[in-house]
């Protein structure tokens, strides 16, 4: 426990001390709650869901994920810590990480020269268009991609403006979603970020590196992460999402992974929003869901939901999920079967910028 109290007091420190000296810096915080309860008609066992990290328990209310932050930006450095707690946490950090999920970021940056910066820390994942913190999302529950890929990662990131349209991101980390590294091999990121209109956001997102623990052999992962958002007007909103992982094993040479998926999402007045996904997740040699009988996990998955927001601290949510899979791979009371079909209710409440 010193360990992570020395460490948190540095990046403290890190973020805080110069803030004397800059007229300009900008000190803010920021705090919210996200209560949630999803009931599935499967009712599976122990309240416990398979698959999902949001909604992460059923027919159980708690918190989805609450969290507190302080984030110092200037001219010339920047900085954010913060911590967090909830269902999300417990269900997302496995292994070595788990004594780490309190911790939901801890970096700083420092500017280079013009549009060149480099951070380091704890930070919030390249990979993928959703966000850990649900009310960000234009969906309540995650997309299967955004389960399967890093929420987070540690390491260190040189981030490049090449013009104000495009930016160019190179990452060394520690691994794929690793605070504590389970090796002694660094993996490699990059992310291309493309802004061709104020419509138009088009992202590709990189990682290659080992994610056997020491004393295994090395098996290389190489995972392409691609979206687009369009907003054709302020009332909509269309994200196009794809993955495709290559991953060595064992047995085979290579094992692939990809996923397809779409959202839509329309403001339908100032308090309400009403948003849809249609996906579809192939993993067939498990590299990243091992299934109750070692079989393929491919589903497809269609949501709903509709969004209330009374005010701008305030946001009440509820989807409708139905998952569908081509074996039998979703826990219920009465064995294994091959869909899923759950509701989702949330209320947050956020302050601070």
């Amino acid at each position: 426990m010193n360990v992570r109290l020395l460490a948190l007091a540095l990046c403290i420190s890190i973020i805080t001390v110069p803030m004397a000296a800059e007229d300009s810096v900008n000190v803010s915080w920021s705090a919210s709650a996200d209560v949630f309860y999803s009931y599935s008609l499967n009712d599976p066992p122990d309240h416990q869901r398979a698959y999902t990290t949001q909604p992460a328990r059923n027919a159980e209310f708690g918190l989805m994920l609450g969290y507190i932050g302080l984030a110092v930006n200037g001219p010339d450095y920047r900085g954010r810590v913060a911590l967090q707690e909830g269902w999300f946490t417990r269900a997302n950090y496995m292994g070595p990480d788990s004594s780490w999920r309190w911790l939901q970021e801890a970096s700083a940056g420092l500017r280079i020269t013009n549009g060149l910066w480099l951070d380091a820390g704890v930070m919030f994942s390249h990979i993928g268009y959703e966000s850990m913190i649900t009310r960000d999302n234009l969906t309540l529950s995650r997309s299967f991609t955004a389960d399967y890929t890093p929420y987070y990662s540690t390491g260190a990131s040189l981030a490049w403006s090449i013009s104000d349209a495009v930016t160019l991101t190179g990452l060394v980390l520690n691994g794929w979603q690793q605070i504590v590294d389970i090796n002694d091999d660094l993996a490699l990121g990059t992310r291309l970020l493309v802004k061709p209109s104020s419509e138009l956001t088009l992202n590709w997102s990189t990682f290659v590196g080992n994610e056997q623990p020491r004393g295994m052999p090395a098996l290389v992962r190489f995972h392409n992460n691609l979206w687009a958002e369009w907003k054709p007007s302020n009332a909509w909103t269309l994200v196009l999402m794809g993955d495709l992982c290559m991953q060595e094993t064992a047995t085979d040479t290579s094992a692939q992974q990809w996923y397809a998926g779409v959202i839509s999402s329309h403001v339908l007045s100032d308090a309400f929003r009403l948003t849809a996904r249609v996906e579809h997740y192939n993993d067939a040699k498990n590299i990243f869901i091992a299934t109750p009988a070692g079989t393929p996990f491919q589903a497809t998955a269609a949501s709903a939901n509709l969004d209330f927001r009374p005010n701008s601290a305030f946001l009440i949510r509820c989807e409708v999920r139905t998952m569908m899979a081509a074996d039998d791979v979703f826990p219920s009371n009465d064995g294994l079967t091959s869909n899923d079909t759950y509701i989702t209710l949330s209320t947050s409440v956020a302050f601070g910028e």
